[in-house]
């Protein structure tokens, strides 16, 4: 009995020694700051703030949304991002006017930071201005705070300066124009997290996110069909569908919905025989230089017509879809939501109602207008100029209730001449038609959608390709572009 008292009392000093040695040699626990976030650590802009910000009792991270992080209350300020604004989604028009109203009421500052190593750039704004548009999305860092936080703006100042980062710190609330200018053309976006900055009434994205935890199995704190649909956004917008899906005269339609599309749906991506390095709005007109330095004026059309298609590209992006508007056989008009009450948008309306209005004798229920080919070209004069190619096409369902085209009238638009010329007729149901069909007529009344055609795929190629429009951005974004109204039904 003594012999197997002392057996067991061996056991328990072997295991008492094994603990003390593995506690002895077990790795120190990280900081607060550090395990917030291991992605830290490969974040270049983030990674050297953890340790003087930690000494602050500023905790840093890459998504101030993750599960383990998002609805605590933070003990900490805590600087980080959002994986739901990627790097390089610069603001839209509605969320600069939402920043400026509320840094202008006085409820939120700013901080600009170039990330560019160690920078020999002085603090005069126009040196910070042109090193700012001369950067990447990435090295164009701007961090939104709530007024209560202040003093941790201050603090990460005070850190970004001892990194030798170029800053600007935003506070006053009088003059918002350097402000504006710097946060709508932001390549990545970080905010102060905090339990004041959470209590803040905020429509500013960056603070209307706080608070809110990613979900299951994910970084994002939208569903998988809100974040593919460009975070809810399709709810407001007509059916959302691409135009390739309607197929063309050699391939039959993909789309999978119960529905016949109908309307007008442009996205086409421009073919260009230069290539852009920037664009850049001068305060009268759209400038594109291409990569030998050369500037190339655009067609002329009304400010706000370029600003209402520059943001329906932006929301065609978001939210994968390249429909318009619609209008049921109830008469109910249904529009992208960034062309309501724009002269762009009454006119695209307008246009869906017309060629019912020329073809009367088929079979069918539906009609839609779809750009199939747009062409940007230079002039000698340093200008240029684009031809669309577009189809009017009259649908009906099959026997599954699949959209079909019974018939598709081809035309081409030539921004020179303004002409709209009459090409071809495909589809089973063409042969109904006949030389009493206006042709022309028809296409004279699409040469407004036609135009608009070749501006968005303009837009949609320089986005496909990632070219800078950060100069004159924030003026440009800035236009009224308010037209006539959209009526609820036509």
């Amino acid at each position: 009995m003594h012999a197997q008292n002392r057996c067991r009392k061996q056991i328990a000093a072997i295991l008492v020694c094994g603990l003390l040695v593995l506690a002895a040699t077990a790795k120190a626990p990280m900081s607060v700051a550090e395990s917030l976030d291991e992605q830290v650590a490969l974040d270049r802009f983030l990674s050297v703030l953890v340790a003087p910000l930690d000494e602050l009792s500023i905790d840093v991270t890459v998504n101030v949304n993750s599960r383990e992080l998002g609805r605590g209350r933070p003990n900490n300020a805590r600087l980080g991002g959002f994986w739901d604004i990627p790097e390089g989604l610069l603001p839209s028009a509605q969320e600069l006017a939402f920043w400026e109203a509320e840094f202008s009421a006085g409820q939120l500052g700013g901080i600009a930071a170039i990330s560019c190593g160690k920078c020999d750039l002085t603090a005069a704004s126009a040196d910070f201005l042109d090193s700012w548009f001369n950067s990447s999305n990435s090295q164009r860092v701007f961090i939104s705070f709530a007024a209560a936080d202040t003093q941790s703006a201050q603090d990460i100042l005070t850190v970004l300066r001892l990194a030798e980062q170029p800053v600007k710190i935003l506070t006053d609330h009088s003059d918002s124009a350097l402000a504006g200018e710097l946060y709508a053309t932001a390549g990545r976006r970080l905010v102060v997290d905090s339990r004041e900055s959470r209590r803040l009434d905020s429509d500013v994205t960056e603070f209307a996110y706080l608070g809110e935890r990613s979900r299951r199995a994910s970084e994002s704190i939208f569903s998988q069909n809100d974040a593919s649909r460009g975070l809810g956004l399709a709810r407001n917008e007509p059916s959302v569908f691409l135009k390739e899906s309607l197929g063309d005269e050699f391939n039959q339609s993909t789309i999978e919905e119960i529905i016949v599309p109908g309307g007008v749906a442009l996205g086409e991506s421009a073919r260009l025989n230069l290539t852009p390095a920037s664009l850049e709005f001068n305060g009268n007109s759209l400038i594109l230089i291409d990569d030998t330095g050369k500037h190339w004026e655009l067609p002329d059309q009304a400010l706000s017509d370029s600003r209402a298609l520059f943001d329906f590209v932006e929301r065609s992006a978001l939210i994968q879809s390249d429909a318009i508007v619609d209008i049921d056989e109830n008469a109910r008009v249904s529009i992208s939501s960034v062309l309501r009450d724009t002269d762009v948008g009454y006119e695209i309306m307008h246009a869906d109602t017309q060629p019912f209005v020329f073809i009367s004798n088929l079979p069918v229920t539906k009609s839609v207008v779809i750009d199939t080919f747009v062409k940007w070209t230079q002039s000698p004069d340093k200008s240029l100029s684009f031809d669309t190619e577009f189809e009017v096409r009259f649908l009906s369902a099959d026997n599954m209730r699949i959209a079909q085209t019974r018939a598709a009238l081809v035309y081409e638009y030539q921004s020179i001449t303004g002409q709209v010329l009459y090409r071809d007729a495909w589809g089973r149901e063409a042969r109904r038609l006949n030389d009493k069909v206006d042709y022309a007529g028809l296409g004279s009344s699409m040469e407004k959608v036609a135009h608009y055609a070749g501006w968005i795929a303009l837009f949609r190629k320089l986005k496909d390709d990632k070219v800078p429009f950060l100069r004159g951005r924030y003026a440009f974004m800035k236009i009224n572009n308010e037209g006539r109204e959209t009526p609820s039904r036509y």
